[in-house]
C-alpha cells in the first residue's frame, strides 16, 4: 500500500484548490477519480473552512473528549480548521499535511506550527494529549496493516490517558452502484471493503496516486485492538463515522 507522500507543488492538487478559495479566487471543480477510471465530484475546498458554527453535532461531540490541556497533533491538517480552533482554546497545536498548498494555506490562516510531512511518519517533539485524524484521515496510512502500524507508532509517542479523535467512511454504507461494485470486488479479491486508490484533479493539476482505507462500523473494534488504543466513543453520522480512543495510562 502507497499511503500520500510530500507532494511535489507541481502535482498539488489539493493544495491549489485549497489557495484558491483562501485567496478567494474562482477554481475549477475538484474531482476525485478512483483507480478503475470512475470520477466524482470531491469535497469542495469550503468544507476545509468551515467554522465551528458549521460543523455537524457528531463532529462537535468527539471533539469535545479531547484534554482540556496539553499539545495536539493534526495530522492531515487541511487547511486547519481544526488546528486553529485548538490553538484559539490554548493549545499548542502543530499541524502536519503532505500537501505544501495546504501547509502554506495554515501558516497564512495563522495556525502557529503547520508543517509539511510525511503523515504515516509523525513528529515525536513531545508526547501528544490530542491526535487528530479527521475529515476520512481514519485510514490515511493506506491499508488494514498500515492503519494498525500507524496507531501503534502513536500509542508510543503520545502521552499517557491521550486520546485520538478520527472519523471515516463507512464503504458498504454507500448506496450508489459504483461503491457497492467496489466492496463486492474487494471483498472477493481477499481486500478490506473499504480499500481504495484514489488521485485528485484539479485544473492542470493531478495528484499522484494513493491508497486510502474507508473503514466498516463493524470493522473499527478490530482496526484498533491490540494497538495501544481503546475505543470509548463512536459515533455514527449516516455513512460517516467518528470514533474517540483512548490510550489508558
Amino acid at each position: 500500500m502507497e499511503a500520500m507522500t510530500v507532494l511535489d507543488p507541481d502535482d498539488d492538487a489539493f493544495g491549489a484548490a485549497l489557495a484558491d478559495h483562501a485567496a478567494g479566487r474562482d477554481g475549477t471543480e475538484l474531482v476525485l477519480e478512483v483507480d478503475d477510471g470512475y470520477r466524482t465530484p470531491a469535497l469542495p475546498p469550503v468544507a476545509f473552512f468551515l467554522p465551528e458554527s458549521s460543523w455537524g453535532p457528531a463532529e462537535r461531540e468527539v471533539l469535545a473528549h479531547a484534554p482540556a490541556n496539553g499539545p495536539v497533533l493534526d495530522l492531515g491538517a487541511g487547511a486547519g480548521r481544526h488546528a486553529l480552533w485548538f490553538q484559539s482554546r490554548g493549545h499548542e497545536v502543530t499541524a502536519v499535511d503532505a500537501s505544501p498548498g495546504a501547509v502554506e494555506v495554515c501558516r497564512g490562516r495563522g495556525v502557529a506550527d503547520a508543517r509539511l510531512g510525511d503523515l504515516t511518519d509523525p513528529p515525536a517533539d513531545q508526547p501528544w494529549a490530542t491526535v487528530l485524524l479527521m475529515c476520512g484521515n481514519l485510514g490515511l496510512a493506506g491499508g488494514w496493516d498500515e492503519t494498525r502500524a500507524l496507531l501503534t507508532r502513536l500509542a508510543a509517542i503520545c502521552a499517557p490517558g491521550a486520546v485520538v479523535i478520527a472519523d471515516t467512511v463507512d464503504p458498504t454504507a454507500l448506496g450508489d452502484e459504483h461503491s457497492r461494485t467496489h466492496v463486492a470486488g474487494n471483498l472477493a479479491a481477499g481486500r478490506p471493503a473499504g480499500q481504495t486508490r484514489l488521485r485528485l484533479h484539479y485544473g492542470s493539476w493531478t495528484s499522484p496516486w494513493w491508497d486510502q482505507l474507508n473503514v466498516p462500523i463493524a470493522d473499527v473494534a478490530p482496526l484498533v485492538a491490540g494497538t495501544g488504543w481503546t475505543v470509548v466513543t463512536h459515533l455514527v453520522a449516516t455513512v460517516d463515522h467518528y470514533v474517540v480512543l483512548r490510550q489508558w495510562a
